[in-house]
Protein backbone atom coordinates (compact mmCIF):
# COMPACT_ATOMS: atom_id res chain seq x y z
CA UNK A 1 0.00 0.00 0.00
CA UNK A 2 1.41 3.22 -0.92
CA UNK A 3 1.93 6.08 1.86
CA UNK A 4 -1.06 8.63 1.79
CA UNK A 5 1.55 10.90 0.96
CA UNK A 6 5.39 11.07 -0.50
CA UNK A 7 8.17 13.20 0.17
CA UNK A 8 10.26 14.68 -2.70
CA UNK A 9 13.40 16.40 -2.74
CA UNK A 10 13.93 19.02 -4.53
CA UNK A 11 17.09 20.41 -6.45
CA UNK A 12 15.99 23.72 -7.12
CA UNK A 13 16.08 27.49 -6.98
CA UNK A 14 17.65 28.73 -4.22
CA UNK A 15 14.50 30.71 -3.32
CA UNK A 16 12.03 28.20 -4.06
CA UNK A 17 10.46 25.29 -1.38
CA UNK A 18 12.64 22.78 -0.15
CA UNK A 19 10.55 20.00 -1.02
CA UNK A 20 7.25 18.67 -2.28
CA UNK A 21 4.87 16.08 -0.79
CA UNK A 22 1.71 14.53 -2.57
CA UNK A 23 -1.87 13.81 -1.01
CA UNK A 24 -3.96 11.27 -3.23
CA UNK A 25 -7.40 11.86 -3.40
CA UNK A 26 -10.20 9.28 -3.10
CA UNK A 27 -11.39 10.34 -6.82
CA UNK A 28 -7.61 9.68 -8.02
CA UNK A 29 -5.83 12.93 -8.08
CA UNK A 30 -2.23 13.42 -6.72
CA UNK A 31 -2.72 16.80 -5.28
CA UNK A 32 0.88 18.96 -5.12
CA UNK A 33 2.08 20.27 -1.64
CA UNK A 34 5.01 22.37 -2.12
CA UNK A 35 6.63 23.31 1.24
CA UNK A 36 9.01 25.65 3.10
CA UNK A 37 10.09 24.14 5.73
CA UNK A 38 11.26 26.18 8.84
CA UNK A 39 13.98 26.19 10.95
CA UNK A 40 14.18 24.52 14.28
CA UNK A 41 14.69 27.78 15.84
CA UNK A 42 11.41 28.88 14.77
CA UNK A 43 7.65 28.43 16.03
CA UNK A 44 6.83 26.85 12.88
CA UNK A 45 3.12 27.47 12.87
CA UNK A 46 1.65 25.32 9.49
CA UNK A 47 0.08 27.79 7.48
CA UNK A 48 -1.22 26.51 4.16
CA UNK A 49 -1.94 28.91 1.19
CA UNK A 50 -4.09 28.40 -1.79
CA UNK A 51 -4.06 29.88 -5.07
CA UNK A 52 -6.87 31.69 -7.30
CA UNK A 53 -8.80 30.14 -9.99
CA UNK A 54 -6.62 29.46 -13.26
CA UNK A 55 -3.41 30.23 -11.09
CA UNK A 56 -0.61 27.67 -9.25
CA UNK A 57 1.50 28.28 -6.07
CA UNK A 58 3.08 31.19 -8.22
CA UNK A 59 -0.41 33.48 -7.11
CA UNK A 60 1.32 33.17 -3.75
CA UNK A 61 5.18 32.81 -4.28
CA UNK A 62 5.53 35.09 -7.25
CA UNK A 63 9.25 36.58 -7.86
CA UNK A 64 11.21 38.87 -5.64
CA UNK A 65 9.59 40.58 -3.21
CA UNK A 66 5.98 39.57 -4.76
CA UNK A 67 6.08 35.95 -2.43
CA UNK A 68 3.64 35.97 0.69
CA UNK A 69 5.21 32.28 0.83
CA UNK A 70 8.45 33.29 1.64
CA UNK A 71 7.51 36.56 3.70
CA UNK A 72 6.26 34.27 6.00
CA UNK A 73 8.58 31.58 6.09
CA UNK A 74 11.21 34.52 6.97
CA UNK A 75 8.93 35.03 9.41
CA UNK A 76 9.21 31.82 11.15
CA UNK A 77 5.86 30.24 9.66
CA UNK A 78 6.14 26.35 8.08
CA UNK A 79 4.24 26.95 4.78
CA UNK A 80 2.82 24.57 2.40
CA UNK A 81 1.50 25.91 -0.72
CA UNK A 82 -1.63 24.01 -2.59
CA UNK A 83 -1.99 23.34 -6.07
CA UNK A 84 -5.60 22.40 -6.66
CA UNK A 85 -6.63 19.73 -9.29
CA UNK A 86 -5.11 20.89 -12.90
CA UNK A 87 -2.62 23.19 -11.52
CA UNK A 88 0.74 22.69 -11.79
CA UNK A 89 2.52 19.36 -10.16
CA UNK A 90 -0.97 17.81 -9.25
CA UNK A 91 -1.84 15.36 -11.39
CA UNK A 92 -4.98 12.61 -12.05
CA UNK A 93 -3.50 9.26 -11.75
CA UNK A 94 -6.56 7.54 -13.42
CA UNK A 95 -6.77 8.50 -17.09
CA UNK A 96 -5.26 11.36 -19.35
CA UNK A 97 -5.91 14.77 -17.28
CA UNK A 98 -6.86 16.05 -20.63
CA UNK A 99 -9.95 14.10 -20.82
CA UNK A 100 -11.18 14.34 -17.31
CA UNK A 101 -11.45 18.50 -17.10
CA UNK A 102 -15.14 17.93 -15.49
CA UNK A 103 -14.56 19.11 -11.90
CA UNK A 104 -16.50 21.64 -10.45
CA UNK A 105 -15.30 24.09 -7.01
CA UNK A 106 -17.47 21.04 -4.86
CA UNK A 107 -14.09 18.88 -5.79
CA UNK A 108 -11.92 21.49 -4.66
CA UNK A 109 -14.21 21.17 -1.27
CA UNK A 110 -14.40 17.85 -0.89
CA UNK A 111 -11.45 16.17 -1.99
CA UNK A 112 -8.43 18.47 -2.44
CA UNK A 113 -8.49 20.64 0.37
CA UNK A 114 -9.00 17.53 2.93
CA UNK A 115 -6.87 15.86 1.29
CA UNK A 116 -3.87 18.14 1.51
CA UNK A 117 -4.91 19.18 5.88
CA UNK A 118 -4.49 15.58 6.48
CA UNK A 119 -1.02 15.44 5.22
CA UNK A 120 0.01 19.17 6.60
CA UNK A 121 -1.49 17.91 9.77
CA UNK A 122 0.16 14.54 9.57
CA UNK A 123 3.54 15.52 9.16
CA UNK A 124 3.66 18.78 10.99
CA UNK A 125 1.97 16.54 13.85
CA UNK A 126 -0.48 19.91 14.32
CA UNK A 127 -3.84 18.93 15.00
CA UNK A 128 -4.67 22.57 13.27
CA UNK A 129 -3.19 24.62 10.69
CA UNK A 130 -3.94 28.33 9.37
CA UNK A 131 -4.96 29.04 5.86
CA UNK A 132 -4.77 31.67 3.72
CA UNK A 133 -6.57 32.08 0.21
CA UNK A 134 -6.65 34.34 -2.12
CA UNK A 135 -9.69 34.48 -4.68
CA UNK A 136 -10.83 30.94 -5.16
CA UNK A 137 -8.72 30.00 -2.32
CA UNK A 138 -10.72 32.14 -0.21
CA UNK A 139 -13.83 31.00 -1.55
CA UNK A 140 -12.91 27.21 -0.82
CA UNK A 141 -11.97 28.02 2.97
CA UNK A 142 -15.45 29.49 3.29
CA UNK A 143 -17.54 26.37 2.12
CA UNK A 144 -14.68 23.65 3.93
CA UNK A 145 -15.39 25.88 7.12
CA UNK A 146 -18.99 24.46 6.80
CA UNK A 147 -17.66 20.59 6.55
CA UNK A 148 -16.43 18.28 9.49
CA UNK A 149 -13.17 19.42 7.97
CA UNK A 150 -13.38 22.54 9.99
CA UNK A 151 -11.68 21.22 12.68
CA UNK A 152 -8.42 21.05 11.11
CA UNK A 153 -8.56 24.98 10.66
CA UNK A 154 -7.52 27.22 13.41
CA UNK A 155 -8.04 30.58 11.82
CA UNK A 156 -8.39 31.89 8.32
CA UNK A 157 -7.27 35.01 5.56
CA UNK A 158 -9.12 35.20 2.77
CA UNK A 159 -8.34 38.00 -0.10
CA UNK A 160 -10.59 39.09 -2.79
CA UNK A 161 -12.70 36.42 -2.10
CA UNK A 162 -16.37 36.72 -3.04
CA UNK A 163 -19.90 35.47 -1.90
CA UNK A 164 -21.27 36.12 -5.31
CA UNK A 165 -23.88 38.08 -4.22
CA UNK A 166 -22.40 42.15 -5.25
CA UNK A 167 -20.49 40.63 -8.23
CA UNK A 168 -21.16 42.63 -11.47
CA UNK A 169 -18.83 44.39 -13.99
CA UNK A 170 -20.46 45.24 -17.63
CA UNK A 171 -17.56 42.78 -19.35
CA UNK A 172 -18.42 39.71 -17.21
CA UNK A 173 -22.31 40.57 -17.88
CA UNK A 174 -21.10 40.28 -21.98
CA UNK A 175 -19.54 37.03 -21.15
CA UNK A 176 -21.92 35.22 -18.74
CA UNK A 177 -24.81 36.27 -21.42
CA UNK A 178 -23.06 34.21 -23.92
CA UNK A 179 -22.04 31.36 -20.97
CA UNK A 180 -24.33 28.35 -22.68
CA UNK A 181 -22.14 28.60 -25.21
CA UNK A 182 -19.66 27.29 -23.22
CA UNK A 183 -20.82 23.62 -23.57
CA UNK A 184 -19.30 23.69 -26.79
CA UNK A 185 -16.30 24.24 -26.08
CA UNK A 186 -13.50 21.92 -25.18
CA UNK A 187 -13.50 20.33 -21.39
CA UNK A 188 -9.75 21.97 -20.87
CA UNK A 189 -9.41 25.16 -21.93
CA UNK A 190 -6.05 26.30 -22.85
CA UNK A 191 -6.11 29.70 -20.94
CA UNK A 192 -2.48 28.51 -20.16
CA UNK A 193 -0.98 27.90 -23.23
CA UNK A 194 -2.71 31.15 -24.99
CA UNK A 195 -0.90 33.55 -21.87
CA UNK A 196 2.33 31.67 -22.63
CA UNK A 197 2.22 31.86 -26.00
CA UNK A 198 1.70 36.04 -25.42
CA UNK A 199 4.28 36.70 -22.71
CA UNK A 200 6.76 37.94 -24.62
CA UNK A 201 4.58 40.48 -25.54
CA UNK A 202 3.30 41.25 -22.28
CA UNK A 203 3.76 45.05 -23.11
CA UNK A 204 1.34 45.81 -26.06
CA UNK A 205 -1.35 43.11 -24.64
CA UNK A 206 -1.24 45.38 -21.23
CA UNK A 207 -1.30 48.36 -22.98
CA UNK A 208 -3.96 46.79 -25.17
CA UNK A 209 -6.39 45.52 -22.70
CA UNK A 210 -5.42 48.49 -19.97
CA UNK A 211 -9.07 48.92 -19.21
CA UNK A 212 -9.84 45.14 -17.63
CA UNK A 213 -6.01 44.78 -16.78
CA UNK A 214 -6.89 47.89 -14.10
CA UNK A 215 -10.15 46.50 -12.83
CA UNK A 216 -9.61 42.74 -12.37
CA UNK A 217 -5.88 42.92 -12.01
CA UNK A 218 -3.34 45.37 -11.45
CA UNK A 219 -3.88 49.10 -10.39
CA UNK A 220 -1.71 51.17 -12.13
CA UNK A 221 0.43 52.29 -9.16
CA UNK A 222 0.94 48.27 -8.66
CA UNK A 223 1.64 47.32 -12.20
CA UNK A 224 4.72 45.87 -12.80
CA UNK A 225 5.43 44.38 -16.25
CA UNK A 226 8.22 41.99 -15.10
CA UNK A 227 6.23 40.24 -12.65
CA UNK A 228 3.08 40.07 -15.41
CA UNK A 229 5.66 38.74 -17.98
CA UNK A 230 6.54 36.03 -15.31
CA UNK A 231 2.88 34.43 -13.98
CA UNK A 232 2.46 34.24 -17.90
CA UNK A 233 4.96 32.01 -18.34
CA UNK A 234 4.76 30.35 -15.40
CA UNK A 235 1.82 30.96 -13.27
CA UNK A 236 -1.87 30.86 -15.59
CA UNK A 237 -3.24 26.95 -15.63
CA UNK A 238 -5.87 25.58 -18.08
CA UNK A 239 -9.17 26.05 -16.91
CA UNK A 240 -11.91 23.32 -16.24
CA UNK A 241 -14.98 23.64 -18.72
CA UNK A 242 -17.25 22.48 -15.74
CA UNK A 243 -15.99 25.12 -13.69
CA UNK A 244 -16.41 27.65 -15.65
CA UNK A 245 -20.16 27.06 -16.39
CA UNK A 246 -20.61 26.77 -12.51
CA UNK A 247 -19.11 30.33 -11.86
CA UNK A 248 -21.35 32.01 -14.61
CA UNK A 249 -23.99 30.35 -12.87
CA UNK A 250 -22.91 31.54 -9.69
CA UNK A 251 -22.63 35.12 -11.00
CA UNK A 252 -25.99 34.90 -13.03
CA UNK A 253 -27.67 33.79 -9.69
CA UNK A 254 -25.71 36.16 -7.34
CA UNK A 255 -24.92 32.93 -4.56
CA UNK A 256 -22.40 30.40 -4.41
CA UNK A 257 -24.22 26.99 -4.88
CA UNK A 258 -23.53 23.21 -5.03
CA UNK A 259 -23.49 21.83 -8.29
CA UNK A 260 -27.37 20.37 -8.21
CA UNK A 261 -28.46 23.86 -6.50
CA UNK A 262 -29.68 22.30 -3.32
CA UNK A 263 -27.24 23.91 -1.13
CA UNK A 264 -26.52 27.25 -0.92
CA UNK A 265 -22.73 28.13 0.44
CA UNK A 266 -23.07 31.59 0.27
CA UNK A 267 -26.45 31.59 2.61
CA UNK A 268 -25.40 29.88 4.92
CA UNK A 269 -21.67 31.52 5.93
CA UNK A 270 -23.17 32.19 9.43
CA UNK A 271 -21.74 28.21 9.77
CA UNK A 272 -18.23 29.61 9.57
CA UNK A 273 -16.75 29.77 13.28
CA UNK A 274 -13.41 29.81 13.27
CA UNK A 275 -11.37 33.20 13.13
CA UNK A 276 -11.21 35.16 10.35
CA UNK A 277 -9.36 38.06 8.40
CA UNK A 278 -11.14 39.54 5.23
CA UNK A 279 -9.07 41.53 3.01
CA UNK A 280 -10.55 43.01 -0.21
CA UNK A 281 -8.60 45.66 -2.91
CA UNK A 282 -10.14 49.28 -2.86
CA UNK A 283 -10.34 49.21 -6.90
CA UNK A 284 -10.80 45.44 -7.15
CA UNK A 285 -13.80 45.42 -9.94
CA UNK A 286 -13.79 41.64 -10.29
CA UNK A 287 -14.47 41.21 -6.65
CA UNK A 288 -15.61 44.33 -5.08
CA UNK A 289 -15.13 45.36 -1.88
CA UNK A 290 -18.86 45.62 -1.17
CA UNK A 291 -19.54 41.90 -1.88
CA UNK A 292 -16.40 40.98 0.43
CA UNK A 293 -18.14 43.42 2.59
CA UNK A 294 -21.32 41.34 2.64
CA UNK A 295 -19.38 38.08 3.26
CA UNK A 296 -17.57 39.25 6.12
CA UNK A 297 -21.07 40.53 7.76
CA UNK A 298 -22.48 36.93 7.24
CA UNK A 299 -19.53 34.73 8.37
CA UNK A 300 -20.43 33.75 12.11
CA UNK A 301 -17.36 34.06 13.68
CA UNK A 302 -17.10 36.01 16.61
CA UNK A 303 -13.43 37.32 15.79
CA UNK A 304 -13.45 38.49 12.31
CA UNK A 305 -11.82 41.41 11.01
CA UNK A 306 -12.77 43.47 7.41
CA UNK A 307 -9.91 45.18 5.56
CA UNK A 308 -9.76 47.45 2.48
CA UNK A 309 -6.86 47.89 1.41
CA UNK A 310 -6.51 51.24 -0.58
CA UNK A 311 -5.59 55.12 -0.29
CA UNK A 312 -8.66 56.14 1.86
CA UNK A 313 -8.53 53.51 4.14
CA UNK A 314 -4.81 54.64 5.50
CA UNK A 315 -2.46 52.96 3.08
CA UNK A 316 0.20 54.10 0.69
CA UNK A 317 -1.58 52.18 -2.42
CA UNK A 318 -4.74 52.07 -4.29
CA UNK A 319 -5.44 47.76 -4.94
CA UNK A 320 -7.39 45.61 -7.57
CA UNK A 321 -7.27 41.89 -7.83
CA UNK A 322 -4.24 40.00 -8.84
CA UNK A 323 -1.86 43.08 -7.33
CA UNK A 324 -2.96 41.90 -3.55
CA UNK A 325 -0.55 39.68 -4.23
CA UNK A 326 1.89 40.25 -7.19
CA UNK A 327 1.76 44.32 -6.37
CA UNK A 328 4.76 46.07 -6.99
CA UNK A 329 3.88 47.75 -3.18
CA UNK A 330 2.01 44.22 -1.82
CA UNK A 331 4.67 43.77 0.61
CA UNK A 332 4.43 47.12 1.94
CA UNK A 333 0.88 47.30 2.53
CA UNK A 334 -0.61 44.01 2.24
CA UNK A 335 1.87 41.69 3.65
CA UNK A 336 2.06 43.10 7.32
CA UNK A 337 -1.62 42.70 7.31
CA UNK A 338 -2.15 39.02 6.81
CA UNK A 339 1.00 38.47 8.93
CA UNK A 340 0.17 40.92 11.89
CA UNK A 341 -3.08 39.07 11.85
CA UNK A 342 -1.58 35.61 11.84
CA UNK A 343 1.19 36.18 14.06
CA UNK A 344 -2.13 37.37 16.36
CA UNK A 345 -3.67 34.01 16.11
CA UNK A 346 -0.91 31.21 15.48
CA UNK A 347 -1.24 29.85 19.12
CA UNK A 348 -4.90 28.75 17.92
CA UNK A 349 -2.54 26.12 16.11
CA UNK A 350 -1.06 24.74 19.50
CA UNK A 351 2.20 22.94 20.06
CA UNK A 352 3.45 19.76 17.79
CA UNK A 353 2.17 16.53 19.60
CA UNK A 354 5.52 14.53 20.49
CA UNK A 355 6.44 11.13 19.71
CA UNK A 356 4.68 8.66 22.44
CA UNK A 357 2.21 11.77 23.84
CA UNK A 358 -1.18 11.19 24.33
CA UNK A 359 -3.53 12.65 20.99
CA UNK A 360 -6.62 14.77 21.46
CA UNK A 361 -9.43 14.08 19.40
CA UNK A 362 -8.94 14.76 16.04
CA UNK A 363 -5.14 14.95 16.05
CA UNK A 364 -3.70 13.25 13.14
CA UNK A 365 -1.73 9.82 13.84
CA UNK A 366 1.98 9.59 12.14
CA UNK A 367 2.05 7.47 8.89
CA UNK A 368 3.19 3.98 9.67
CA UNK A 369 4.90 3.75 6.39
CA UNK A 370 8.01 6.37 5.62
CA UNK A 371 8.02 8.67 3.12
CA UNK A 372 9.27 7.59 -0.45
CA UNK A 373 11.39 9.87 -2.11
CA UNK A 374 12.13 9.92 -5.46
CA UNK A 375 14.67 12.08 -7.40
CA UNK A 376 13.66 15.16 -8.89
CA UNK A 377 15.35 16.29 -12.06
CA UNK A 378 17.61 19.76 -11.98
CA UNK A 379 15.62 22.95 -13.21
CA UNK A 380 15.30 26.30 -12.76
CA UNK A 381 12.17 27.75 -10.65
CA UNK A 382 9.67 27.77 -13.46
CA UNK A 383 9.80 24.04 -13.74
CA UNK A 384 8.63 23.57 -9.96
Amino acid sequence: MPSIFERIPFLAHSEGPDSRFTARTRDGWDIALHRYTPSRRSHATPVLLCHGMGSNRFNLDGPGNTSLARALHGRGYDVWLLELRGAGRSRRRLGPTGLLYQWTFEDYVQHDAPAALRVVRRVTRRSKVLWVGHSLGGMVAYALLMTPAAGGVAAAVTLASPGMTGVGHLGLDRWVALRRLLRYAPPRIPTGLLTRLGAPFAGPIAAAIAGPLRDWGWHPDNFDLETARFMMRHGVEDLSRALLMEFARWYAAKRMSDRYDLFSFTDHLERVRVPMLVIAGSQDRLTPPHDISNVAERLGSPDKTFRVIGRKTGFAHDYSHVDLLLGRHAHEDVFPEVIGWLDAHRTLVGAAARDGAKRGPGTPRRSSARPAAHPQERGNLATH
